[in-house]
């Protein structure tokens, strides 16, 4: 039994705008291991979120191979795509995406619907999830406008704990935050991680929210240019 969850395989991918081509990723290599605590670091421009995106089944490379978990997802039409994220994937942006006119609890029922759970159901494990996160279950009733930006996006990491995914993907998840909330925000994602067991990969631009990972891979131009192992 392989400990690695993310098998990316020589990957490229090459965006045609108006007939320009933009190489946004040139040959990646890269493996995951089961219950790690990935950051991808690297300026704006450098590729951080469209090798999330297909890792994430978001959009389909043009070439290489995306294994996950033992199965090559690379070309996956979009309902085997769709069916593959419910089960093992779980996302976090760095513009929350809630709905705004649901309530918390209802932000994270509406994905335990598109996950398949039945209506009896929802409720409870929603509230379930809720708990995991401190001081979110009391917020149930609200919604996302009479939140702060670190209570919301508490609100979309519980959302997307909602299937028990095997992989937590977070875009910069704390660039819309101050600093403070931003740290909280990443020890919590590293509880989920030590506790869960969930493994992370998380793409920032920022120093201060690397220290929590196990290592560190670099890109720029589309290409790893270096890695750090740290936490052992």
């Amino acid at each position: 039994m392989t400990d690695i969850i993310i098998d990316i395989i020589d990957l490229k991918k090459i965006y045609k705008v108006k007939n320009v081509e933009y190489v946004a990723l040139r040959g990646v290599n890269l493996k995951v291991k089961k219950g790690e605590f990935l950051v991808i670091a690297g300026p704006s421009g450098s590729g951080k979120t469209t090798l999330l995106d297909l890792m994430g089944l978001l959009d389909s490379p043009t070439s290489g191979k995306i294994i996950i978990d033992g199965h090559d997802v690379t070309y996956f039409d979009e309902d085997e795509r769709a069916t593959f994220r419910r089960k093992y994937i779980g996302f976090v942006f760095q513009s929350y995406n809630l709905i705004t006119y649901l309530t918390v609890l209802e932000n994270v029922e509406l994905a335990l619907a598109a996950a398949g759970v039945p209506v009896w159901k929802r409720r409870e494990k929603a509230e379930e999830i809720l708990s995991l996160i401190p001081g979110m279950l009391e917020l149930k009733n609200k919604r996302p406008n009479e939140l702060s930006g670190g209570q919301q996006q508490r609100v979309a990491i519980a959302r997307a704990l909602a299937n028990d995914p095997k992989i937590l993907l977070a875009d910069e998840p704390t660039a819309n935050l101050d600093s403070k909330t931003g740290e909280a925000i990443v020890e919590l994602m590293k509880k989920l991680n030590d506790e869960k067991e969930v493994t992370i990969v998380m793409a920032t631009h920022d120093p201060d929210m690397m220290k929590y990972a196990d290592r560190i891979v670099y890109i720029r131009d589309g290409s790893i240019e270096k890695e750090v192992i740290q936490n052992e």
